[in-house]
């Protein structure tokens, strides 16, 4: 019996990397996100991905800029899902892509979450 993968908003993992170079955006992606492309689009000679914002002390933990991280809730949002670049719209939630993403990647949205939350006191 194969066990259904986690919801998204609970998983996270496709949406951190440490390469500079993880979501590729095409043209037509740029034009998509509109306004926010010119803070959330980073390009490296001619090619254009979103860009990777970094947090942590003990080691950087890379997350797509258009993340939206709630440490109470412990959700993993994208800002701009209904534009989000093609690259994200076919990685389908369960594939073995999505597998992958979840095996190589899936401590980094829960270590993420533990930098964003303050100690308790």
């Amino acid at each position: 019996m194969r066990s259904e993968p986690e919801d998204c908003v609970r998983c996270g993992a496709c949406c951190f990397s440490e390469s500079e170079r993880h979501a590729r955006v095409t043209g037509d992606d740029y034009a998509r996100l509109g306004d926010d492309a010119a803070r959330l689009v980073v390009f490296h000679g001619n090619q254009a991905f979103m860009r990777i914002e970094r947090a942590g002390e003990t080691g950087p933990i890379g997350r797509c800029a258009a993340l939206v991280l709630d440490a109470e809730a412990g959700t993993f949002l994208c800002a701009i899902y209904e534009r989000r670049p093609d690259v994200c719209r076919t990685l389908e939630r369960g594939s073995p892509a999505c597998a992958g993403e979840r095996a190589t990647k899936g401590d980094r949205p829960r270590r993420a979450l533990t930098v964003l939350t303050p100690p308790r006191r």
